[in-house]
């Protein structure tokens, strides 16, 4: 197991250069489970995840091609409770 530090990375696009404070944007989750950024929607958790990848790919020198396209477009089902 390889423990990744994760600031910020629910508050950047998953599109920025870097996860950084520089590039966050804390205004960009609009509601709950729900990232916007340039009008397009994404599932906050999913940036946040593609995000921390995207963290520890930079800490670790590894360099990869990463699609955020998989995170485009989220379904929003509402659920009564």
């Amino acid at each position: 197991m390889i423990k990744q530090e994760e600031s910020y990375t629910s508050q950047c696009s998953p599109l920025s250069p870097e996860v950084s404070k520089r590039y966050a944007e804390a205004s960009n989750r609009k509601e709950r489970g729900m990232y916007v950024t340039d009008g397009v929607r994404y599932n906050a958790d999913a940036v946040g995840a593609f995000n921390i990848l995207r963290k520890y790919l930079s800490v670790s020198g590894k360099q990869k091609e990463l699609s955020v396209t998989g995170l485009k477009k989220p379904d929003i089902i509402k659920v009564a409770a």
